[in-house]
């Protein structure tokens, strides 16, 4: 049996909370007691070993305290070492596993962080560990950074088990009143994940321009808002003249009657929910808009609605728009990632735009590498 790509990285999440019995989704560390606390650290996506090595010496300073999950002693691990110099202090884990599944060299040379007399043994504390879920015994100290190689470390570089990983680190070290600066991870999928999202208030603003003639695509940027009037003023610069849209949660019909203004009548826009009075009562309300009864996550459904309506010449939507109750607030964050794959995959959109409080944070959150280091490289004139 196939497993649909945004069901397995369901799955990983859920093997990963049951195998540590711990049902608790760590996405952001609500502070609503104490104030005083401060926010949760950014997550730093690395796409490459290089970039990981660029990130270390940028985030990473003399006598930090770091916690590296995932560390095969190679070149990654000597920077790291040296950029910490002799005050600082290096915990590396990783989970035993054959030479012949890991791509390691048997020959590596771990003399530098393991023998008596190699340079960084007293500035390290290593250990291999039999099973994944022993990491949080050995993450017991408050640390400055976090480094974490998904691959290397979960066995997968979804974007899922990376951030359920690293906000769990984030909110133990809270949970104790520390707060690391920042979580650094190297995952592809996390990165690409991050260079999508765009902060709802960087497009109303203007500090971000997205283009209404980029090709659609089954990884479409991802713009998280907040209210449904943020939510709404999005539509000018997003949604074009002749696009075909639909909004996923359309409730009673408003956002959708804005999107079919916008399309005009060379386009196409339409309302799905899973509430047949909800629809009703849209349907009544702007009857010159279509409104299905769709529950969304049967994205199937979704591309049934254009066909219904005579629309045939091509498969998916140009802007999908989503405002599913239970993903708007600040939990379920990875429910929403869930969907927005669902959605993507099915519709390939140029851009989703979805309501969700849990979402923007992390569009304030999680930060490309890559877009930290063009801009160094632009002010300072470094190649890429």
């Amino acid at each position: 049996m196939i497993i649909p790509r945004v069901r397995y990285s369901l799955l990983v999440y859920l093997l990963l909370m049951v195998a540590t019995q711990k049902l608790r989704v760590h996405a952001f560390p609500s502070h609503s007691t104490k104030s005083s606390l401060p926010s949760p650290p950014q997550i730093i996506a690395c796409s490459s070993p290089t970039e990981l090595q660029r990130a270390i010496s940028f985030y990473i300073k003399e006598g930090d305290q770091v916690l590296e999950l995932g560390s095969q002693l190679t070149d990654t691990t000597q920077h790291l070492c040296q950029t910490i110099g002799s005050n600082g202090k290096a915990t590396l884990i990783d989970v035993k596993r054959k030479e012949a599944t890991t791509g390691r060299s048997s020959n590596r040379d771990t003399s530098l962080f393991l023998s008596e007399n190699g340079e960084f043994v007293h500035r390290v504390t290593y250990k291999e560990l039999e099973h994944f879920d022993q990491w949080r015994s050995y993450a017991y100290d408050n640390f400055d950074v976090m480094i974490l190689d998904a691959g290397t470390m979960i066995g997968n570089d979804l974007h899922l088990s990376a951030l359920t990983l690293a906000n769990e680190f984030i909110a133990n070290q809270m949970e104790k009143d520390a707060c690391p600066r920042v979580v650094i991870v190297k995952s592809k999928t996390l990165s690409n994940l991050a260079r999508r999202i765009i902060h709802s208030q960087r497009l109303l603003d203007g500090t971000t321009i997205v283009s209404k003639d980029i090709e659609r695509s089954c990884d479409p940027l991802v713009v998280p808002c907040v209210g449904v009037n943020e939510y709404r003023r999005t539509i000018p610069f997003l949604v074009k003249e002749g696009d075909e849209a639909i909004e996923v949660g359309s409730h009673f019909g408003r956002t959708t009657k804005m999107l079919h203004d916008a399309v005009g009548k060379n386009g196409f826009a339409a309302g799905v929910d899973i509430g047949p009075k909800i629809i009703a009562n849209a349907k009544q309300q702007y009857p010159d808009v279509p409104f299905e009864v769709v529950d969304a996550w049967k994205t199937l459904e979704l591309l049934k609605v254009k066909i219904k309506y005579g629309r045939n010449d091509s498969l998916g939507y140009d802007v999908c728009y989503a405002d599913i109750g239970g993903l708007s607030g600040a939990n379920g964050l990875l429910e929403s990632l869930s969907l927005l794959d669902s959605i993507a995959k099915a519709t390939e959109p140029r851009t989703i735009v979805i309501k969700s409080l849990c979402m923007n944070r992390l569009a304030s959150q999680l930060i490309a590498f890559s877009s930290v280091w063009n801009k160094i490289s632009s002010k300072s004139g470094l190649n890429s």
